[in-house]
């Protein structure tokens, strides 16, 4: 035997030992993403559908309204207000003041209360999307933060949680302050989400150090035992080892092996930098609750236009204005002279965008975006969003919905980098052509794949070891 055989049978050597010991110590984890990549496919189709998308508003008409101001002074309701908006329902136009924290709903012609008019419109909202009328609501609670059930990835924050008294555990969540539905959860979305969270996620671990650091090692080791695979076998076939007789199920981890080990690298390794570049996101700044005193809040609606569909009180700096939607457009109003502002949505994007994430840069563009895609995805979850676009050396975009104030999302060239990694290698969106159904079938085929050929080196070695004893 030469020199260079007996180097890479001790290669070989090498590599068998450690393939099948990594294996043992990263293989379940492998196996339960797997199965949860496996399950992504089935569990996105088993999901409630909304029975409606969108909430459409009535018109109102201006006349005899009465200001922000004088129906609060009626009501008797004083204070500063974080949220104002003007809108129509049951046939009639109604404020919805929040002072704090509380949400009290006036008649906007009378200054009447409105009893119990926040979760009456929330169970309303509630309704309209799941299309159901008749079902008894067993519970409502107003959620202000995120958990196990209504999730991070919803977005929106206060929502109301709606509980029907169904046989399937139904509960809505809904947004009263833009008519936005959160989502809906039944019992079997609330067992596959957690099935797949802790599977995918490992939400179990609560400590998020222990568990970047954990999943972090076994997305590395799965990588690195594919590339080992490939190499070994590439070494026994130089050598003429395939040849050799050997039991039925070494040839079946061997075959599948080989089919799926190309994406078993692709799959940790895009999984494991979509880990780590969530770890080094900008710093976000606090940005404070603004709020305005109710008798500054004068607006005079009949200046504006005979109908209107709804306003929404927002800030600028330290002046108040009103976002108004009237004659198929809307436009920025002040809330005490009603003095328009002159290119508002600009202006109040840039105040928002610039209190988040204050950009040392030159501003290359504003557009508006209306539709997911690109690197704008349907996980972000807000529209119409504002982007603004700078000409900064990561050419960073700075996504901000200003109709709730919000950052909707932060996008650097190592975002981008990333989500096109993640979008390709790990949902696999390069097939799309071929249409949704043959993408997740395929995807779901090669993680069942990398789970069972993980599993057959697991029993391999178990067998290995028992003979040994």
């Amino acid at each position: 035997m030469n020199a260079n055989q007996s180097r890479r049978n001790s290669l070989i050597a090498l590599l068998l030992r450690w393939h099948a010991r990594v294996g043992m110590v990263v293989g379940v984890a492998i196996i339960c993403w797997g199965l949860s990549g496996l399950s992504h496919p089935i569990i996105s189709r088993i999901q409630p559908v909304a029975d409606a998308f969108a909430y459409k508003l009535e018109a109102l008409v201006s006349a005899d309204l009465l200001s922000v101001a004088e129906a609060a002074n009626r009501a008797g309701v004083i204070g500063d207000a974080s949220a104002v908006r003007l809108l129509a329902w049951q046939g009639r136009p109604c404020y919805r003041i929040v002072v704090a924290g509380e949400a009290v709903w006036l008649d906007a012609r009378s200054g009447e209360v409105i009893e119990h008019g926040e979760t009456a419109y929330a169970a309303h909202l509630a309704r309209h999307y799941l299309g159901d009328q008749r079902s008894a609501i067993r519970a409502m609670v107003l959620q202000t933060e995120f958990d196990g059930d209504y999730v991070y990835v919803n977005r929106l924050l206060p929502v109301w949680r709606v509980d029907f008294e169904r046989g399937d555990g139904m509960r809505v969540y809904v947004d009263t302050a833009s008519d936005r539905l959160g989502t809906m959860v039944n019992n079997t979305k609330a067992l596959s989400s957690a099935f797949f969270r802790n599977l995918h996620s490992w939400v179990f671990i609560e400590n998020s150090t222990l568990r970047i650091g954990l999943m972090s090692l076994c997305l590395l080791g799965g990588g690195l035992i594919a590339l080992a695979g490939i190499l070994q076998y590439y070494l026994q076939w130089r050598t003429g080892r395939p040849r050799r007789k050997n039991s039925a199920l070494l040839r079946l981890h061997r075959g599948f092996g080989l089919a799926v080990a190309i994406t078993a690298i692709t799959f940790t390794a895009s999984g494991l930098y979509h880990l780590w570049q969530k770890q080094f996101l900008p710093s976000i700044a606090a940005v404070p609750a603004m709020v305005a005193p109710l008798a500054e809040v004068q607006l005079n609606w009949s200046m504006l236009s005979s109908t209107l569909v709804q306003a929404d009180l927002i800030h600028i700096a330290q002046d108040h204005y009103f976002r108004v939607w009237a004659e198929g457009g809307m436009r920025y109003y002040s809330a005490q002279s009603g003095e328009q502002l002159v290119n508002g949505e600009a202006i109040h994007a840039a105040a928002i965008a610039k209190a988040y994430l204050p950009v040392d840069a030159p501003l290359l563009k504003m557009r508006t975006v209306t539709d997911f895609g690109g690197e704008y995805g349907f996980v972000n979850k807000r529209l119409p969003v504002i982007a603004l676009d700078y000409d900064s050396t990561d050419h960073v975009s700075v996504y901000v919905e200003p109709r709730s104030g919000a950052l909707a999302a932060i996008v650097r060239d190592s975002d981008r980098l990333e989500g096109l990694s993640f979008a390709t290698l790990h949902k696999w969106h390069f097939i799309d052509g071929l249409g949704r159904n043959v993408r997740d079938s395929l995807s779901a085929l090669f993680a069942a794949g990398v789970a069972t050929v993980f599993a057959m080196g697991m029993a391999l070695y178990i067998r290995r070891v028992r003979r040994r004893l």
